[in-house]
């Protein structure tokens, strides 16, 4: 009986260890995902470049966010302007993001005479700030930007096209200023506590260490007293639910279908409870599968409605036609024209990290490190999103801490 009662309270001890280990990793993904490392000079478009043979600016500027921290932005627009007024979209990447995945945004909306202002959100890219929020401090940070356009007099009408976080901060922001014309919304979460109690039962599937539905609970007031400690924010606060019943813009919705990290129905509920007008697409793939020309073709249009641009004929039926991925106008007829002007291609810019999946190539290729410590730890990082290979590449980087690997 003793030792059955040891063998009891060992098993209870490392179920609690069990627990207390993944929900420590959680809030360390949650607030401080992989950082996108970036060179603007490689991987942004620009300062001067040819889209439908139209020449462009990327004008950088640094603003003051959230908090005063400064944020790293690019205002894409034509080189000559005249004297009207264009709209612009607000791209609002994912929480491992930065504005290097605006370059879809670039290549669709410039040739519809929609500038696209491209940001590094607080706590993410280039930008100052330790910890991401996934809204609360990144709404702030809209409404500098927001602000920043309004006063420069050169912007019209203003959409926001957000993505996972920067989807979620659109909604939040639309919500404060019935001002913006219009929101693409792809990826969204309805509530964070939710979908952290998903996120644990996705990481412990087939563990023999589970986590019993009242102990993730009870935990979850654990992670948010982490939270509220070191990133300020209550994750209770991010429950989208209440905030689109009172959010009157148009919205476009779209979400993967096999998007098992945040799953379909949070998207889909948003849409049910969206006051304003509203559409949904449901998109083939999961969380980071390349978007197909569908949502693109539906994005442009969707703008061009509600921003009302100057009229060209990209919006009188160009899109999708003259290139082979059928996402935007022809690229490259005549490169070379004018020396310091580039013609924008799907080149080698930092693929979107969407919440916390990696999709970074490794930097070092260390040793391999086999064994069954490290096999677990593969695992465990598999199951929160990576691909075997870089979850073994980021083991050894961080010294075969899970932790750190994430980290790293």
């Amino acid at each position: 009986a003793e030792e059955g009662t040891c063998g009891h309270h060992a098993s209870l001890g490392v179920r609690r260890w069990a627990m207390s280990s993944t929900w420590n990793k959680l809030v360390n993904l949650v607030i401080r995902p992989p950082r996108a490392q970036y060179d603007p000079n490689e991987h942004l478009p620009g300062p001067r470049f040819r889209i439908a043979g139209v020449t462009h600016v990327r004008r950088d500027i640094d603003l003051a966010g959230a908090d005063g921290l400064t944020l790293k932005c690019s205002h894409y627009e034509p080189e000559v302007r005249g004297n009207d007024p264009l709209p612009c979209v607000i791209y609002l990447h994912g929480n491992s993001g930065s504005r290097c995945d605006a370059t879809e945004a670039i290549r669709l909306l410039l040739p519809a005479r929609i500038t696209v202002f491209a940001v590094d959100l607080g706590g993410s890219g280039m930008s100052e700030g330790e910890y991401v929020t996934l809204g609360v401090r990144e709404t702030k940070d809209v409404e500098c930007i927001v602000n920043h356009l309004r006063d420069q007099g050169l912007t019209s009408k203003i959409g926001l096209w957000g993505t996972s976080m920067g989807a979620v901060t659109a909604i939040m922001y639309a919500n404060r200023d019935p001002s913006i014309a219009g929101v693409v919304l792809d990826s969204p979460f309805s509530s964070l506590p939710k979908l952290m109690l998903e996120l644990v039962a996705q990481f412990t599937k087939g563990s023999r260490v589970g986590v019993p539905k009242m102990a993730a609970r009870m935990a979850l007031s654990f992670v948010r007293s982490s939270v509220k400690s070191r990133a300020k924010f209550d994750i209770n606060d991010l429950d989208l639910k209440k905030v689109v019943p009172s959010t009157f813009c148009p919205a476009l919705f779209a979400h993967g279908k096999d998007d098992d990290f945040i799953p379909p129905h949070h998207s889909e509920t948003l849409h049910e409870l969206y006051a304003g007008d509203k559409n949904y697409i449901a998109i083939d793939g999961d969380h980071n599968s390349p978007r197909p020309a569908f949502f693109y073709d539906s994005t442009v249009i969707f703008f061009c409605n509600v921003l009302d641009p100057p009229p060209t004929s990209y919006q009188a039926g160009a899109m999708g036609r003259g290139s082979a991925n059928g996402l935007g106008p022809p690229v490259g007829a005549i490169r070379g024209r004018d020396p310091g002007v580039r013609d924008v291609d799907r080149r080698g810019s930092p693929a979107p990290v969407e919440f916390v999946r990696r999709r970074h190539e490794p930097r070092e290729t260390p040793e391999e490190d086999d064994g069954a410590s490290v096999s677990e730890n593969v695992a465990t990082l598999v199951a929160m999103g990576f691909d075997e290979a870089k979850a073994r590449a980021a083991l050894r980087r961080g010294g075969g801490d899970v932790e750190a690997a994430v980290a790293a």
